[in-house]
């Protein structure tokens, strides 16, 4: 792992500010302490992405590497929220595409908040198409999509996540694979409690060689978005 960023941890500044700006909600109070933010909260995720691009840009050259682009804004979008919090309460990095194609593409994820951290591979907005896809191959050839999920098991408490269906969508799909073929959106994830490795190169070392680890993953997964269906269904019977 190379570190040329020069990211040495968060602090827990960084907590203290997410938690007292997001209860503070005031414009206000977020101007008078601009520079906390940037000092404590903005500077310390940029530094941290940067020192990501190696492994990300390794896994795929077309996923957005730029640290004003893949660390969150810090303000909420409340337009079409019941809840009209100003600002975040955790703040994240996306390693994605380009607008384009990123919805239908798995994404890398990072997110920090006073409480605790998240990291992992997922798809944000996925079509129903592309979540077809992946249901073709477990309907088809599940071990195909399950000896590419075995990849998990090097990586301590990661879990797969994602909203389901309610309706069956295919009564002929084996116990087995039930849960996995219901989902609405699929996502692979680690959630820890803050401890002693936020606050050090170590949080970064962690998730650098997660990352790596799931860029055999991300790669069976993009494969299967840019083909259509008719070529799925072709290589889920091979």
């Amino acid at each position: 792992m190379r570190n040329e960023a020069g990211f040495s941890g968060f602090s827990k500044k960084t907590l203290t500010f997410l938690s007292t700006n997001h209860n503070k909600n005031s414009k206000q109070w977020f101007e008078e302490h601009r520079q906390e933010y940037q000092e404590y909260v903005l500077t310390p995720f940029r530094a941290f992405s940067d020192a990501l691009v190696p492994i990300i840009s390794q896994i795929d050259s077309e996923i957005e590497v730029r640290s004003h682009r893949t660390v969150a804004r810090i303000y909420r979008d409340t337009r079409f929220s019941k809840d009209k919090s100003l600002y975040k309460k955790a703040l994240w990095i996306t390693f994605k595409r380009t607008i384009e194609s990123w919805p239908d593409f798995p994404a890398f994820f990072f997110e920090l908040g006073p409480g605790s951290y998240t990291y992992g591979l997922g798809f944000y907005q996925a079509s129903r198409d592309t979540l077809d896809k992946i249901r073709i191959i477990l309907a088809q050839k599940p071990k195909l999509l399950m000896n590419q999920l075995s990849v998990l098991k090097k990586l301590p408490g990661f879990r797969i996540e994602g909203e389901e269906y309610k309706r069956a969508l295919n009564h002929a799909i084996s116990e087995k694979y039930l849960s996995l073929y219901q989902k609405k959106n699929i996502y692979f994830v680690k959630t820890s409690t803050v401890n002693d490795k936020v606050f050090s190169e170590a949080i970064l070392a962690e998730v650098y060689d997660s990352f790596g680890t799931l860029g055999t993953l991300y790669d069976f997964l993009a494969t299967i978005c840019v083909k259509g269906i008719d070529e799925v269904a072709r290589m889920a019977v091979k």
